[in-house]
């Protein structure tokens, strides 16, 4: 009888101080109007990765891919290989 009385007064004691704790997350009152201007020094970057970059899926940075914007497109040429086959070496092409 004893533990049970000790398990609930321990799991009050851990519910009333999880209850006073401060709301750290409160939203910001009109005090800090001046501060959240939009002339606020604040750089602002492309979610948090740097040029280049973005959020995956799992919130790991990742390049973001696509044409590039600057400079001639490339031209990239045949690449061509000999493929040793059954029948004897065969050149192969790849576009």
């Amino acid at each position: 009888m004893l533990m049970r009385w000790t398990i609930a007064g321990l799991a009050a004691l851990a519910f009333g101080g999880l209850a006073a704790a401060p709301a750290s997350a409160a939203p910001a009152g009109p005090g800090l109007a001046g501060v959240l201007a939009p002339e606020a020094p604040v750089t602002q970057v492309a979610q948090g990765c740097g040029p280049g970059f973005a959020r995956g899926p799992y919130g790991g940075c990742r390049p973001i891919y696509g044409r590039r914007v600057f400079g001639p497109p490339r031209v990239y040429g045949r690449r061509c290989f000999i493929r040793p086959t059954p029948y004897g070496p065969r050149r192969v092409c790849r576009f």
